[in-house]
């Protein structure tokens, strides 16, 4: 086996202009962007660590006898440049990026960032679809309409996901909610607003297998696409220390890499892997799981081809 040397990629995929995808059929693109995560920011250096990282990670599954990129051809088009003082022109910007990479007919792969970033890359897929469901594997509902008057913060996008024109929140889902960062509030947005969820208590009675394809179910139902985001912080801190919040009690390691085969299976049209704080992450364990859980995704989208 030869390591890669040189110049840091993704997964060590070419380099490739945004605009100028080729042949590929995944983009995988970072965005450096954190807005401050009520104190414990670090994930604008997520993209960088998670470049390092993945080197270290090939492409054949002996499990499966699959090669990743010989059926995905993927291509790392570099960050999104990012406005830290202005988070609406950053969420702009990412929506652009994101929307010229679907109108090549690329897979958007997005790495964060905090979870802010979701707003941008679903507002740039949606416009692609006729209709298009939102699933958010996530620790927290992030149902807040603002936040201290801030509408494009960390604990906002599910809200906002119900906002776009052609989102039904019948088709929004949180999946892995858990731990004492869940405000009544957010609890009730939620049912005013329609948005379906599945806490760790309810998932572990039904078993992550069922829980998520029942949460699928709900996003897909009826719609052209579906949209989803994986904050990191829904797996278990022990797992996962490198993340703006950590929460005990949340995925292990191995549901949620079966979680991200399962999302991969239901073909959706973008993704994005956030709140990957290498700061907090001094063993490098969280950014490897991360890592995973995205060529699990990768691996269940070619599985549901």
């Amino acid at each position: 086996m030869i390591i890669q040397s040189g110049v840091a990629t993704f997964f060590g995929r070419p380099q490739r202009p945004l605009d100028s995808l080729g042949d590929a059929k995944c983009a995988l693109v970072g965005i450096p962007w954190d807005e401050g995560n009520a104190g414990r920011n670090g994930a604008n250096y997520g993209p960088r660590v998670m470049r390092d990282v993945s080197s270290w990670f090939l492409s054949y599954d002996p499990q499966r006898d699959f090669d990743l990129w010989d059926h995905l051809p993927g291509v790392d088009v570099g960050d999104i440049d990012v406005v830290p003082p202005n988070a609406e022109a950053t969420v702009n910007a990412i929506s652009e990026r994101i929307a010229t990479i679907v109108r090549q007919g690329g897979l958007p792969i997005s790495i964060g960032g905090n979870h802010a970033v979701a707003i941008g890359c679903s507002r740039g897929v949606a416009p692609s679809l006729g209709s298009m469901g939102y699933l958010s594997v996530d620790a927290h509902l992030d149902t807040a309409p603002d936040w201290a008057g801030e509408k494009f913060s960390s604990g906002c996008p599910t809200y906002r996901a119900t906002e776009i024109p052609n989102v039904d929140p019948k088709n929004v889902c949180v999946f892995g909610v858990h731990g004492w960062l869940n405000p009544r509030s957010q609890v009730d947005a939620a049912r005013e607003l329609g948005v379906g969820w599945y806490g760790m208590d309810r998932i572990e009675e039904m078993g992550v297998d069922q829980a998520i394809a029942e949460a699928i179910d709900r996003c897909t139902n009826g719609v052209s696409g579906l949209y989803v985001t994986f904050d990191m912080d829904s797996i278990d801190a022990c797992s996962f220390p490198g993340t703006g919040t950590p929460e005990p009690g949340g995925l292990t390691s191995r549901e949620a890499i079966r979680v991200a085969r399962a999302l991969g299976r239901a073909r959706p049209v973008g993704f994005d892997a956030v709140e990957i704080a290498p700061i907090y992450d001094l063993s490098g364990i969280s950014a490897r799981l991360a890592c995973a859980v995205v060529m699990a995704f990768l691996s269940g989208w070619c599985e549901g081809q």
